[in-house]
């Protein structure tokens, strides 16, 4: 095999369902990571797949943290947006999930959006890195990390700081409470976008 030829040290998978993963590591084939869609409002690696990776040893590198920038002061405190209001490609994609999540009920999503500022009051920090120190928390120090778009150099210093940001227990039952009013997330990663769930 390419790895005994010593031209393959690692495997990763992108966007690998549970249903796709399993038989991959069952054969034997060395993946170490998966990147992942995981957010605050799409929480379905937690449908089994944060579990299986953890207990596996694979990382899960995490896209969509920030849900495009919809998690994040911006979008505190504003009306539900117009499809032309979503301004790149990230916030249309991103806001499927958000419907999902909240079943349309715009002040649902500004209570979550309330109750982050709150926690980023309380650790000096800003929504978006709450919302990726809540995903990182999920992971735990050794379950992988978060992917941040940088289109510009506007947000070094705010992505700087994400590592002294730590969600602690009352931060978490805070989230819960807010996301427990919700829709549970359905399917495993990526069965919305392969018609699965």
């Amino acid at each position: 095999t390419l790895r005994d030829e010593g031209k393959l040290r690692y495997v990763a998978a992108c966007n690998f369902d549970l249903e796709h993963l399993i038989p991959m590591v069952d054969a034997g084939v060395p993946i170490v990571s998966n990147q992942v869609q995981y957010s605050l409002l799409d929480r379905r690696p937690e449908n089994g797949m944060l579990q299986y990776a953890k207990a596996n040893g694979i990382r899960l590198a995490t896209f969509g943290t920030v849900a495009g920038g919809l998690l994040s002061d911006a979008w505190l405190g504003v009306e539900p947006p117009s499809r032309e209001q979503l301004h790149t490609v990230s916030q249309r994609m991103y806001f499927t999930p958000l419907s999902r999540w909240s079943g349309g009920d715009w002040e649902l999503f500004q209570t979550l959006l309330m109750t982050l500022r709150a926690i980023a009051d309380k650790h000096d920090s800003t929504i978006a890195n709450v919302a990726s120190a809540w995903v990182l928390r999920q992971l735990g120090p050794e379950g992988g990390w978060v992917i941040l778009g940088v289109r510009d150099t506007r947000h070094l210093k705010e992505h700087s700081a994400l590592l002294s940001v730590k969600v602690d227990d009352d931060d978490e039952a805070a989230l819960r409470a807010v996301l427990d009013q919700g829709h549970p997330p359905e399917g495993c990663v990526w069965s919305h976008e392969r018609g699965r769930a």
